[in-house]
């Protein structure tokens, strides 16, 4: 086994650490420029660039620890696979690697280096990623168990 039990929640910890203070620093750049105030497409909903910053500001942190987490799953199933070598580990170690491309691809830094802006979901643009948290956290705790 990689690691115990134990120091899940350190690394975790040091996870959303790391994630707040790059989304911080990108930030602090102006990755979450917002520069119309108009978002929504075509429903002319205005906003205000602040609250849609803090939005995007928690969705990337989340982001960097479901990227984490996936990683750390990405570990743990490799190591799993070298020892049995049975396809259900196999397709593990693929399906964490599945969750961290989505992890990687729902970043909304990504989205705003790619040339893309916020949408105006508002607190529903960061929803799927405490899901995926909640989900990857469950993973790591019974496959390290």
């Amino acid at each position: 086994m990689i690691m115990r039990r134990g120091r899940v929640f350190p690394i975790v910890l040091t996870a959303l650490i790391l994630g707040i203070i790059v989304q911080s620093s990108c930030s602090s750049a102006g990755a979450f420029n917002l520069a119309n105030d108009q978002q929504g497409g075509g429903m002319n909903m205005r906003h205000e660039g602040r609250d849609m910053e803090v939005y995007y500001s928690v969705q990337a942190a989340l982001s960097f620890v479901n990227m984490f987490l996936s990683v750390l799953l990405l570990g743990i199933y490799l190591d799993t696979y070298r020892r049995i070598r049975s396809e259900f580990s196999l397709s593990l170690v693929i399906v964490s690697l599945v969750l961290f491309s989505y992890a990687l691809t729902s970043n909304p830094l990504l989205h705003s280096a790619l040339g893309f802006g916020g949408f105006g979901l508002g607190p529903f643009a960061m929803i799927p990623e405490l899901f995926s948290c909640a989900a990857l956290l469950i993973l790591v705790y019974v496959s390290l168990k």
